[in-house]
């Protein structure tokens, strides 16, 4: 075990029906090129061999240990526990069936140290599991590092692109979070990571962006492979509502504020979660064989999402 003195990174890994995935996440942890690293699996309820899997880690390095929630309460509860818990002068996130790259965090704290940053972040490989091959990175390296401030981040969080930076993966110095009371928002269940950065940056927290993809990041459903993957609650596992419910109480908070650029934001990825949870719901009607009269009304309320039930069909009827 990594004492609390010379622990300097807390990695915090919420787990829930990840056992095919966990031990390459946590390994990927451990075998840093940096040993001052203590790994915190939060097992979240899980149903299959996640807590057996969590348990022979933790019997295999002193610096793993494992800490169970009473019942499945989703990754920001798990966050917010693992976080209470952590020992280490900064704390990282790595999500269940995702992995870090050798030295992704001697790498990130080097560059958090020269920009004297709270927040450090960095670019990510986008990997298709049922394809098995990185599809491209989340964006250009040739961007280059640069300061993380508020118009950078409104610039490169549009709701609707592959990816934007509400999806980061970041390192925050443990002392920023426990002075400024930052915390992952229980109820969001999806888009928790974009509100725990935004509220970083309501609270005035200074962050770099490293250009270098770090970080390899299992899509939920392959870009190449089209197939979604097994881990957590599959084909759907986003619950938009509980996103609608956060992303409104954290619009009425940066408005209370007077972060204007911030609020706008997260207004626009309201609207998209909206349109969203439509199209969700539509889908999920045809999946489970609703009569096309049920399905059709459920479309004919929704002008919004006309288009792409229409794109839909033209694709199918081409593939005839």
């Amino acid at each position: 075990m990594v004492s609390g003195q010379d622990c300097l990174v807390s990695v915090i890994v919420p787990a829930y029906n990840c056992a095919a995935t966990l031990q390459q996440a946590v390994r990927s942890a451990l075998r840093q090129d940096l040993y001052a690293v203590e790994v915190l699996i939060v097992e979240d309820g899980s149903s299959d061999r996640t807590p057996e899997v969590a348990r022979w880690l933790a019997a295999t390095d002193r610096r793993v240990r494992v800490l169970t929630m009473p019942r499945n309460s989703g990754k920001p509860s798990a966050m917010n526990t693992g976080i209470r818990e952590a020992r280490g002068l900064w704390v990282a996130v790595l999500d269940a069936d995702d992995w870090y790259v050798k030295n992704r965090l001697t790498t990130l704290l080097s560059a958090a140290e020269r920009a004297n940053a709270d927040l450090v972040a960095d670019n990510q490989f986008v990997y298709d599991d049922g394809a098995d091959t990185v599809v491209r990175t989340a964006f250009p390296p040739q961007q280059g590092d640069r300061v993380l401030d508020k118009a950078l981040f409104i610039t490169g969080s549009d709701p609707y692109a592959e990816f934007n930076f509400g999806m980061l993966k970041p390192v925050v110095r443990a002392d920023f979070i426990r002075r400024c009371g930052l915390t992952y928002h229980e109820k969001a269940k999806l888009s928790e990571d974009f509100i725990y950065m935004a509220e970083f940056l309501a609270a005035n927290g200074k962050a770099s962006l490293v250009a270098q993809p770090l970080y390899y990041w299992r899509q939920a459903f392959g870009a190449i492979s089209r197939q979604w993957t097994e881990t957590g609650a599959g084909r759907w596992r986003y619950d938009f509502l509980a996103a609608i419910e956060a992303n409104d109480e954290l619009l009425r908070k940066l408005s209370s504020r007077g972060e204007r650029e911030l609020a706008s934001l997260v207004e626009r990825r309201l609207r998209a979660f909206r349109h969203l949870h439509r199209i969700q719901e539509i889908s999920r009607l045809r999946a489970e064989g609703a009569a096309v009269a049920r399905v059709a009304a459920e479309v004919l309320k929704h002008p919004s999402v006309w288009a792409l039930v229409a794109q839909r069909g033209f694709r199918r009827l081409g593939r005839r």
